[in-house]
């Protein structure tokens, strides 16, 4: 076990167990019907969203690094930069330091929907957030950040 493991409290009551587990699987169904409408939304799959955001984080991106960052496969890259590429989101240019090299890049409509993509989600979480009580939110988030580090220090202990 990991030194998250000292800090535990191993007395939590079954019900809170289970309160929190359907609350994570409920925001698990939200998110993923959020996921499906911006798919549907700007007509790319899931994985190509993903894809274009992480490309717009950077001037250039080698297949590979794009795949780390997605954690997808090095032929799920290819599938979805072909697709993203045809639809003239994306470019290839080789590497000026290392000809075998590609590297990935936005096109302007790449850009563009890029931007698009991001000022959606934006509105979409503002207006989540704008539901939650104004003096709570700083709770709502600082309470999701600390449930994903748990969710992290538990999954380390699982791989250990």
């Amino acid at each position: 076990m990991s030194d998250h493991a000292v800090i535990m409290d191993t007395r939590v009551p079954e019900r809170q167990a289970q309160r929190l587990q359907e609350a994570v699987e409920n925001l698990f169904a939200c998110c993923q019907a959020r996921i499906a409408m911006q798919s549907e939304r700007f007509n790319l799959p899931p994985a190509a969203l993903r894809a274009l955001l992480t490309l717009g984080e950077t001037r250039y991106l080698a297949p590979g690094e794009l795949g780390r960052r997605l954690g997808v496969t090095k032929s799920r890259v290819t599938a979805v930069t072909t697709g993203l590429s045809r639809q003239g989101l994306i470019e290839k240019h080789p590497d000026p330091a290392d000809a075998r090299v590609t590297l990935l890049s936005l096109t302007p409509a790449g850009k563009r929907a890029c931007e698009e993509i991001r000022t959606f989600m934006t509105g979409l979480f503002t207006s989540i957030l704008s539901m939650v009580e104004p003096d709570k939110r700083e709770g709502v988030l600082a309470s999701l950040e600390s449930l994903r580090r748990c969710m992290d220090a538990v999954r380390a202990d699982l791989k250990t």
